[in-house]
Order: C-alpha cells, then sequence, then structure tokens
C-alpha cells in the first residue's frame, strides 16, 4: 500500500495551541478540520482519473478519533490506499503524473483556514499575521 500524505510544517507547534484552547473551542477546530477532510476527499474523488473504479473507491476521509478530546490532536487525513495512488498522484518514469489530492487539498484548504480563523478570531487571537 503506498500513502500519500500532507505535512504540517511544525506540528507540534499547533498540537500545543490546541492544547490551550477550551475544550469546546478545540472540538469545534476539530469538528472544522473533520470536515475539512470530507470535503477534500468528495473533490479528490471528483479529480481523479477513473479507469476501473478502484482508486476513486479508496479515497476516504481518515478522522481518527475525533470525539476524544483527551486526545492532543488526533490525526485527521485523507487517504487514497490503492497501491498505485502514489503513482497517479506523482507520475513515474513512465507515466505522466495526474494529480487529485494535491490540487483537492490546495482548493479546500483556504476555506477550511477561514473556518479555523474565525473560531480563533473569537477568542481574540489574530491568526494567520505575522507581526515583523
Amino acid at each position: 500500500m503506498s500513502a500519500i500524505q500532507v505535512e504540517i510544517e511544525n506540528p507540534g507547534d499547533i498540537a500545543r495551541l490546541l492544547q490551550t484552547l477550551p475544550p469546546e473551542i478545540f472540538d469545534r477546530v476539530q469538528q472544522v478540520l473533520a470536515n475539512g477532510a470530507i470535503r477534500v476527499a468528495e473533490r479528490a474523488r471528483e479529480l481523479v482519473p477513473v479507469r476501473t473504479g478502484h482508486l476513486l473507491a479508496s479515497i476516504r476521509p481518515d478522522l481518527g478519533d475525533i470525539e476524544d478530546s483527551s486526545e492532543a490532536f488526533s490525526p485527521i487525513q485523507v487517504v487514497a490506499d490503492t497501491e498505485y495512488a502514489s503513482f497517479v498522484e506523482f507520475g513515474t518514469s513512465k507515466m505522466e503524473a495526474e494529480p487529485f489530492l494535491g490540487p483537492a487539498v490546495e482548493e479546500i484548504e483556504p476555506e477550511i483556514m477561514e473556518e479555523v480563523d474565525a473560531i480563533l478570531a473569537e477568542l481574540g487571537l489574530t491568526p494567520g499575521i505575522e507581526e515583523p
């Protein structure tokens, strides 16, 4: 099985930030991320090239255990778990790439971040803005 992953630049910082949030805010952020993963999976299924339908059927959100708030930051991801998913996404020396997950993430991520930013703004935080 091959895996395609999207990595966060510094997941430790994000986990520490989420741990400092009040539980109800943490849960709201987790839910936004889960809903985002569902939307990314739906969009990836629209974009994936279909020959047999096996790859299409393998694209799904993996929401971990978002109901367990004791988990510091339950992994939420979108997976395409056929043995050839990465070959389609990235191509090979004999096959052009036909990306479907990367473009889906690029399209949906800004919407997800806006929703998270709105939640954090309720706490008086100004997310996404760095002071010089």
